[in-house]
Parts: structure tokens; C-alpha cells; sequence
């Protein structure tokens, strides 16, 4: 175990942290995972331990008639003028919806309602990140179907300014899960289908983030062994949707991972959930950063603070979840929101 750099930044004895987003100031919002179907979407970590519903109990609570609330958060996301934007996965009554909350002026940015015609029946848009120099929102649509495989994964591209959205990349062989199963702790991570059958998911599409300068967007599958990369300019372009696949470019291999964030140097900070450890990717080779059996039990989503002196973290024991362990709970409460201390390069003349 190597946990020495590993800090506790809040503990939540019931609901499971999804992803973390890190303020200019400092302050560290986290959607809560919908896999609990939890009361609020999204919390403000606060240091007493009094995590408040963000931006308010109604934005934060569950879809009212009037268009306000969201029915369940992975994705979050702040850019660099204080939007806060959330991912609403939407539900049967309702379209996923990107909304995006002006913390400065404390009121409603916009909401950008994701259209039919650029989902599947399958979709489960999950993550995002913000192409602030383009004004584009990339959103990672894994999709999962009901015998747990990542069956069309796509990028759903949204423009800022007008609010239209394409899907691109549908299918291509970088989004698409591999066959090795996601073991932890000696499990494969499963579903109990109504028929009584385990069924090991088959994760595509999952984690994206785009490095600081703007330059290019990485992904990759869940359940993959690869990190690929593309020009954000190409993929924000639609003049280029039709030559995209040939763009996309390997660059480097990672252990199977639920998130990851990349620095000016392209260093992936990736959430190793089979190690419970977050490790470092890049074409130099792979390591282990740090590692928690306990704290770091299924790290789900990393972001690096705007000077890329910590990770933050949060770990929410997924695989222990019985959604994901073949119908059994095996969950150890409290869940944790984390930081590492990694200094990681922001800019292309760090060193």
C-alpha cells in the first residue's frame, strides 16, 4: 500500500461521490452517483462535513414540471468563467440535458436539452469535458444496454453558442469494450439479469478530458487497455466529421479505468479501479501514484485544480455495489472525496 501523499478531503457515510470538479477558489463540488438514485444531484463539499446541495435543493433536486432540477449527475465540469456545467443523464420522462450554472452571478447559465437524434436507446451519457477556445462541449456517450455491454458508443459534440449537437465516432474501435473482463479484488464485475443470469459488463466509451492547452481530447474505453487521442480543432469542426476516423491517434497504454485527467504534457492521471490506486499513463510507460484498498476502493473520477498541484478524487466502491457485483451488497461505507499531491504540468514550457 502507498498512501502516504493520499489526503481525505470530505467522507459521505451514505451517498457515493461520482466525479469532482474543482472551483477557481478552491471550493470542490461532486455529483453524487446515481446508482443510489440519491435525493440531490450534485453537493458542495464543505468543510464542517455539511455537504450542501449544489447550486440549490430545487437545481439539484429531482425534475420538476417547470423544467428546474436533474434527474441524476455523473459528468461535471467548471470552466474557466465560473459555468459549472452538469451532465443530466435523464430518465424515462426526461432528455439528458447539459445545465450550466453561473456560480459567479449565482443564477442559470443555460440549459442545452440533448436531442433524440443524437441518442440511442441504449445512451448513458456519462462525461464531458469543455472546449472553452472553441466554445464546443465534448460529452462521452458510453451507452449500455440491458446484457451490460458498451453496444454504440459515440462523442456527441454540442456547440456553445448555438446549441446543436452531432454524434460522431460512433462505434470506432477506440470506444469499443474489449473482451477482458473488469476483475477486482478477484470479482468479475457483473449484473444479475431478470433471468437469473451473470452477466460480465463489457464497458466502451467512458473516460475523456482535454489537456490544458486545448490542443487534443483523450479517451478511451473502460474496460480497454489503450488511451487514444484527437485534435480538439478537428473534432470541433464539423467540416471534418466525415474524415475524423482516420485522425484518431494512439497514444499510449492504461489499466482498466473508470476516469482520468491529462496534463500540458499529456500525462494521463487515470483511476486504476483494478488496483484501487491512481496511476500516471503516458507513452514513457505506466505507474502507480497511489494506493488505498480501503480509500481508494473503485476511484470513479479525477480532476487537476487549475494549477495542477492536486488531484482530486472521488472513490465510491462501485464494484461493491450490487448493481455491479451480480445482485450482491458488499459495500463498506463511508465513500471518499481524495486529493494527491502530483504538480502536474499545465502549461507547454512547464518543465
Amino acid at each position: 500500500m502507498s498512501a502516504g501523499m493520499l489526503e481525505t478531503v470530505a467522507i459521505f457515510p451514505k451517498e457515493r461521490p461520482g466525479n469532482p470538479t474543482v472551483m477557481r477558489d478552491g471550493r470542490v463540488l461532486v455529483s453524487i452517483s446515481a446508482v443510489i438514485a440519491p435525493e440531490y444531484a450534485v453537493r458542495a463539499i464543505g468543510t464542517d462535513g455539511d455537504h450542501r446541495p449544489y447550486p440549490d435543493t430545487i437545481w439539484a433536486g429531482k425534475p420538476r414540471s417547470d423544467g428546474r432540477g436533474m434527474a441524476g449527475v455523473i459528468g461535471i465540469r467548471t470552466d474557466v468563467d465560473g459555468i459549472v456545467w452538469m451532465l443530466d443523464l435523464g430518465d424515462a420522462g426526461h432528455q439528458p440535458k447539459l445545465v450550466g450554472w453561473d456560480d459567479r452571478k449565482e443564477r442559470l447559465h443555460r440549459t442545452i436539452v440533448l436531442p433524440q437524434n443524437v441518442l440511442r436507446p441504449s445512451s448513458f451519457t456519462q462525461d464531458l469535458v469543455i472546449d472553452q477556445r472553441r466554445r464546443r462541449i465534448y460529452v462521452a456517450d458510453m451507452t449500455l444496454n440491458a446484457e451490460g455491454v458498451s453496444d454504440y458508443p459515440a462523442i456527441i459534440v454540442v456547440d456553445l453558442d448555438t446549441g446543436l449537437a452531432r454524434r460522431v465516432l460512433e462505434r470506432h474501435a477506440s470506444l469499443l469494450p474489449s473482451d477482458e473482463p473488469v476483475r477486482i479484488d478477484g470479482n468479475i464485475v457483473s449484473l444479475r439479469a431478470e433471468d437469473g443470469r451473470t452477466l460480465p459488463y463489457r464497458y466502451g466509451f467512458n473516460p475523456i478530458a482535454i489537456d490544458p492547452l486545448g490542443r487534443w481530447v483523450y479517451f478511451g474505453a473502460m474496460s480497454g487497455k489503450a488511451v487514444h487521442r484527437i485534435d480538439a480543432a478537428m473534432l470541433a469542426d464539423e467540416a471534418h466529421e466525415a474524415a475524423l476516423a482516420e485522425h484518431v491517434e494512439y497514444w499510449c497504454a492504461k489499466p482498466h479505468c473508470d476516469g482520468f485527467d491529462v496534463d500540458a504534457h499529456g500525462n494521463i492521471y487515470v483511476t486504476d479501479i483494478e488496483s484501487s490506486a491512481i496511476g500516471m499513463a503516458s507513452p514513457a510507460g505506466y505507474s502507480i501514484l497511489a494506493q488505498d484498498d480501503e480509500r481508494l476502493g473503485w476511484p470513479d473520477g479525477v480532476e487537476l485544480d487549475a494549477e495542477g498541484r492536486w488531484l482530486y478524487i472521488t472513490a465510491n466502491q462501485l464494484h461493491r455495489h450490487p448493481k455491479l457485483n451480480d445482485g450482491i451488497d458488499a459495500s463498506r461505507p463511508p465513500f471518499h472525496v481524495l486529493r494527491l499531491r502530483v504538480d502536474a504540468p499545465m502549461r507547454a514550457n512547464d518543465a
